[in-house]
């Protein structure tokens, strides 16, 4: 016996199977990105730490400024200003060059500079793990000023002896957030690359980019920057999730460089007398600050509960736009507190991480690391991140579980943000920069007065 149903006896039967159908297909296209995404682990990283002979106090930093001879009284006395305001303080580094009289500010210099740094951490971080040189399927360096041939990815193969068929990438003109961008592209190249071990390192030269002219803007640079970097081993090889630190969640990249002040804020460029130098702009704060907007609001999507999405919503969109006095008030910023843990904000100067303190409402605790990045460390460009979550690790503040967001600043202008997801427990050994003197922070550090 047989059952013919017509269609629409069949739509009586069965009136939800189209929605069935539907819902269905989401789950099995849900399922199907589940089981076959491409998890991106953190396994380590090793921030730079120079010797002892390279570290500059403040006095020093002045008294060597003064016996360059190339500086007036105005200039001198506003570099002194700056740094004693800047909540630098008095252990940070320069390269063997700038402690030179006179400074020596050559490109030789400055790859020394890099060999320095980039061939100490990678050492650090490659026998710390035991890992051979010829295991690494991919390699990605970031310098944003200096960019010598051959490459500095291609000095790094030929000092460890990487295979022949290593991908590698070198990245220059980048800025302070080129380290987050490195690790995007790494992610995307681990998308790809089955089963794979990518190496990123982040730099920034200092010796040959000291600025030697008058212009205030440029003079700047003079006082935040200091050595520093960073060598960071990610992979997507599943066995390593159970000796990694850490699983990638979210990568927002923003770049404002098509508006012509966000463009000129960070400006790599000669003044009247022909010194190279690069200026920053009065309106840096203002840039970074529509930037961050920018970047939190397709952050947020990603990262913040159900709750605190309805409630920036409704008061920073539906209110706003239908109640004109809302339209008077600041915008409504979402409670990131409640997405994350712990915050690492670029150290590029005390003024910048007060702001963002200020506008995400984080207290003294959240903007810590920082600050002591800053103090210890100086701005270290695009390495600053990762020295942040290197304190908070020597801290033993980041426990299995806790979400970390590293925000990163850099000319173009860009905002970059990376989210991580500790999954193991956390011991800062040797490695960690920060082990030998952790004890020693956090540190008092004068407040910015206006000038």
């Amino acid at each position: 016996m047989s059952i013919i149903l017509d269609q629409s006896e069949f739509q009586i039967a069965f009136p939800n199977l189209k929605l069935i159908a539907i819902v269905a297909f989401f789950v099995i296209v849900a399922l199907y990105h589940t089981l076959n995404s491409k998890k991106v682990y953190l396994l380590d990283f090793v921030c730079y730490k120079a010797p002892k002979t390279h570290r500059v106090p403040i006095s020093t930093f002045i008294e060597h400024e003064q016996r360059f001879g190339n500086f007036g009284d105005a200039t001198l006395g506003f570099q002194t200003k700056v740094i004693e305001r800047s909540g630098i303080g008095g252990e940070t580094y320069l390269p063997s060059g700038m402690h030179l009289l006179p400074a020596d500010h050559t490109l030789k210099s400055a790859v020394e500079e890099a060999e320095m740094v980039l061939f100490t951490s990678v050492e650090i971080l490659l026998k710390t793990h035991k890992i051979e040189p010829k295991n690494i399927d991919m390699l990605i360096t970031n310098c944003s000023l200096v960019c010598p041939t051959p490459s500095l990815s291609a000095m790094i193969i030929n000092k460890f002896g990487f295979r022949s068929n290593i991908l590698s990438f070198n990245l220059s003109g980048m800025g302070c957030s080129a380290g987050l961008l490195s690790i995007s592209l790494a992610r995307d190249l681990l998308k790809v690359h089955k089963n794979s071990l990518i190496l990123v390192v982040s730099t920034e030269a200092v010796s040959s980019n000291m600025y030697r002219g008058k212009v205030k803007s440029m003079l700047l640079a003079n006082c935040l920057f200091r050595m520093g970097g960073t060598a960071i081993l990610l992979s997507n090889r599943k066995t390593d999730r159970k000796i990694a630190k850490y699983e990638l969640q979210q990568l927002v990249r923003t770049n404002l460089a098509s508006k012509n002040g966000s463009y000129k804020c960070v400006f790599q460029e000669e003044d009247e007398e022909g010194f190279i130098g690069v200026s920053l702009s009065r309106s840096i704060l203002q840039v970074a600050s529509e930037a961050l907007k920018t970047n939190m609001a397709a952050l947020a999507l990603n990262v913040l509960p159900y709750s605190e999405l309805i409630k920036y919503a409704v008061l920073a969109v539906l209110w706003r736009r239908n109640w004109p006095p809302a339209k008077k008030r600041n915008a409504y910023v979402p409670n990131f507190k409640k997405a994350f843990d712990h915050f690492c904000i670029h150290a590029g100067g005390k003024t910048v991480i007060d702001a963002i303190k200020v506008k995400l409402k984080l207290n003294d605790r959240d903007v810590e690391a920082s600050k002591m990045t800053l103090y210890r460390f100086g701005n270290t460009s695009s390495s600053s991140v990762w020295y942040s979550l290197g304190y908070l690790e020597a801290k033993g503040m980041v426990e299995k579980g806790d979400i970390v967001w590293q925000l990163g600043f850099g000319s173009g202008f860009k905002c970059n943000s990376g989210v991580w997801k500790c999954i193991s427990a956390i011991k800062a050994d040797a490695s960690n920069a920060w082990v030998d003197r952790i004890h020693r922070f956090p540190v008092d550090v004068p407040e910015v007065m206006d000038h």
